[in-house]
């Protein structure tokens, strides 16, 4: 028997327990029953979990509903505790096994007075195991599945930590990261990864999908001061599967932290979604997307802590504090987005460039992008060019694709959407490019970071960049090793490392 998670369901406000301390308005009783735990997970077939009941007046207690499959074995009032027993199958093999559901309980007062507690029961069949794989990015595509990852070391690298706690930092939807738990001693934190439900026009469910999403989780130090902290980047389709492969290398299908690739379309959720996160350059932690696909009011997308209250990233320079521009501030803040210096010819870092902070000689302990994969060369798209027939097509016919394709010589495809940056100066989101002349400025543009450090202005670190003029074609652009100043945010597109 395996009983998961005990203490893990703080923020599982679904699932939470009813009526605690109520009054009856006719007897003036006091009554109290609910669960002490909003769910339990077990992960055996026909595994026993007791579940323990906190009970106040309450003097008798009867089963209204369990999942199917699920047997209710005793109901303990003295101990105050609901033995449950687990199927005897998964779904797959039952269709009339419910692996996930509700146990409610109706609780009775000596004077009649009925109350009701709830409790989630999970069957968990799926888990993955990722400790040997640490990295700063862990892609998660499976729903439903329980996850292990390493959290000791940074990066990829020897180098390890040892936190006294570790949670979610930031999650991109409320309970998209469920059920988490750190052991110290094996320096590792688990957390379950549910599914969404596809309804039809009556709100019957038609399917289930991985749901799309991205977190950070943070270990801290006694102090409560953040010592390292990892991207889970959840898209249901595999990003090793749709990779696609280049002249100049294998390249993902999409952007880092995207949930898949719109690859031309004009719908305007699939472009949404074809989004990335935004990086400055060198530094592992992303910055949330825009609230919608077209940017409006440069609005953050809004983002959630692990208790599901709204948190908000910051924008810093020096006026914070004398320690802001630094690495090691970089590493404590991983939601501020600290703006460039225009005494260090807007770099991030205020006193110094560290070109080491990513690399093309090996995979750095800052890069952002999973294990395998890694932010590509300098030199990565000077092979690729704009698709020449959307370049010579009519701008009604490709500005709503938010986007071009680019082709490499031997005509290989890849879809990048123009997701625009954040700007250095203020981290205002931005996806327009101003012409300095009489013509309204106009989208799409994209910027896409590399490792390569700039030629003419050292300062400066290179990216591919194009720009979709909507106003005038003959005007469209694109270079592949365009010089940014390092407080940008911008997208990556990962290659394989190799």
């Amino acid at each position: 028997m395996k009983s998961l998670f005990r203490n893990l369901f703080v923020a599982a406000t679904v699932l939470t327990a009813s009526l605690t301390m109520l009054w009856s308005c006719t007897t003036n009783e006091e009554y109290d029953f609910s669960f002490s735990l909003p769910g339990q997970i077990v992960t055996e077939l026909e595994s026993t979990v007791v579940i323990p009941i906190t009970a106040h007046n309450i003097t008798s207690v009867s089963v209204t509903s369990s999942p199917k499959g699920w047997t209710v074995e005793d109901i303990d009032l003295v101990k105050w505790t609901v033995t449950v027993k687990a199927p005897s199958a998964y779904t797959a093999d039952d269709a009339t096994v419910e692996e996930n559901g509700t146990l409610k309980l109706s609780g009775f007062t000596a004077a009649g007075t009925s109350v009701t507690a709830s409790s989630y029961l999970s069957l968990l069949n799926k888990e993955i195991d990722l400790t040997d794989r640490y990295s700063n990015c862990y892609v998660i595509s499976q729903m439903d599945t329980r996850y292990t990852i390493d959290v000791t070391h940074k990066g990829e690298s020897s180098e390890t930590i040892r936190p006294d706690k570790v949670e979610v930092l930031w999650q991109s939807e409320r309970e998209l990261i469920k059920y988490s738990s750190y052991d110290a001693d094996k320096g590792q934190y688990t957390f379950f990864i549910s599914h969404t439900d596809i309804t039809d026009d009556d709100d019957n469910v038609t399917d289930t999908v991985t749901p799309d999403g991205n977190a950070v989780i943070a270990a801290y130090d006694e102090a409560g001061n953040i010592i390292w902290s990892w991207h889970v980047w959840i898209t249901e389709s595999d990003v090793e599967a749709s990779a696609i492969a280049t002249s100049a290398g294998v390249f993902m299908d999409r952007n880092l932290g995207a949930y898949h690739n719109s690859d031309g379309s004009t719908d305007t959720d699939d472009i949404f979604k074809s989004y990335g996160l935004y990086y400055q350059w060198g530094r592992k932690d992303p910055f949330i997307r825009p609230v919608d696909y077209n940017f409006s009011n440069n609005e953050d997308r809004t983002v959630y802590t692990g208790a599901g209250l709204v948190k908000r990233f910051a924008y810093v320079n020096a006026e914070k504090g004398e320690d802001v521009g630094t690495i090691e501030y970089a590493i404590q803040n991983p939601m501020a987005f600290v703006m460039g210096s225009a005494d260090n010819d807007y770099d991030w870092i205020y006193d110094s460039h560290d070109n080491t902070l990513w690399s093309s000689e090996q995979k750095s302990i800052y890069d952002p992008c999973p294990r395998g994969w890694r932010v590509p060369d300098g030199d990565a798209f000077l092979m690729m060019d704009i698709d020449q027939s959307e370049d010579l097509a009519s701008l009604g016919d490709i500005r709503d694709m938010y986007g071009w394709h680019i082709v490499d010589a031997a005509g290989v495809k890849m879809f990048m959407p123009g997701a625009g940056r954040r700007s250095f100066e203020n981290g205002v989101l931005t996806n327009v490019n101003n012409y300095g002349y009489e013509h309204t400025p106009m989208p799409w543009v994209g910027y896409y970071w590399t490792t390569g450090i700039a030629t003419a202005d050292k300062s400066k670190a290179q990216s591919m960049f194009f720009d979709l003029n909507t106003t005038r074609a003959v005007n469209n652009r694109y270079e592949a090793q365009k010089e940014m100043y390092r407080a940008n945010g911008m997208q990556i597109r990962c290659v394989r490392d190799e």
